[in-house]
């Protein structure tokens, strides 16, 4: 059992290696695709050294276990997600955080001070949506048609599921 998660760990931490040299050396146009494609791929090796190595790979303790092989590779493969999950909470709070954008704009300014006014002026509405629905166009949640967009069966999928969730905690329609 101990292997999977030795491998998950691992490949996690190869995950983030390839991710900083990935951006450092080439910024993607989509970048979270390449995240998750990366992490796939990442995931993928781990099945194949799971299976290519021996139970204790050369320096685990002996674990006797009834599990079997499935169960820790299952179980490796779960932690190996949890962690990509966990980690993009991070990557889109630093990517789209408002907050931290507005503290760089406050720390960076020439004496660490900013009025609202040139606070807003920076993040027009305009910029913010046209982001947002570039990114939903590149991992296919929507479509311009004639001038406008239309949900995809995914971004169809994807709304019902926000909206039972905002329904159900009640959350009201902000965003």
């Amino acid at each position: 059992m101990l292997k999977g998660l030795v491998l998950a760990v691992a490949g996690f931490l190869l995950f983030l290696l390839a991710h900083v040299v990935l951006f450092r050396l080439y910024v993607p146009t989509r970048r979270f695709m390449a995240l998750v494609r990366l992490a796939v791929l990442i995931g993928l090796g781990i099945i194949f050294v799971h299976r290519a190595t021996g139970p204790r790979m050369g320096f685990l303790p002996p674990m006797p276990t009834a599990a079997g092989w499935a169960v820790d590779l299952l179980n490796g493969l779960l932690v190996y997600a949890f962690l990509f999950i966990g980690y993009c909470m991070f990557y889109f709070l630093v990517d789209r955080g408002f907050s931290g954008r507005i503290l760089i704009e406050i720390e960076t300014a020439p004496d660490r001070r900013q009025r609202q006014a040139d606070i807003a002026a920076r993040y027009s509405m305009e910029l913010v949506m046209r982001r947002r629905l570039s990114d939903m166009l590149d991992i296919g949640q929507i479509v311009e048609v004639d001038g406008r967009w239309c949900t995809t069966a995914k971004g169809r999928r994807a709304a019902r599921v926000f909206a039972f969730v905002k329904r159900f905690l009640q959350l009201g329609q902000g965003g």
